[in-house]
């Protein structure tokens, strides 16, 4: 099963769980969002988005951006999961992720969220 894993990272969390998942999936490709041609993600089998929050529950502006082109995207083949990293303090805590969540569970066959 072939897997990407696309991840934009601010202060380093995000990238290094990334790199984490990655090191335990033997076919995956670690990508970050701004080196990602979205055009090869329908050929890969799973996607694993990892993004942090920013502000009150919201995308950072990398990934409002690849959000957008990946809701354009045929997934309802594709195995996705979201994971992301947040401040506990923040009233919508890893806001991202259920952004992501939701689009993705509309969208493909979502299989796992992680908040950290």
């Amino acid at each position: 099963m072939s897997i990407a894993i696309v991840y934009h990272s601010a202060g380093g969390n995000t990238k290094a769980i990334a790199e984490a998942i990655a090191s335990i999936l033997p076919d995956s490709q670690l990508y970050r969002v701004s080196e990602v041609d979205i055009r090869t993600l329908p050929a890969f089998d799973g996607l694993i988005v990892g993004t942090y929050t920013w502000g009150n529950g919201e995308l950072p502006a990398k990934m409002a951006a690849f959000y957008h082109e990946l809701e354009e995207l045929d997934l309802t083949q594709t195995v996705t999961a979201v994971f992301g990293t947040g401040e506990t303090n923040y009233k919508h805590f890893c806001g991202a992720v259920d952004i992501f969540r939701d689009m993705l569970f509309m969208k493909s066959c979502l299989a796992v969220t992680l908040k950290i």
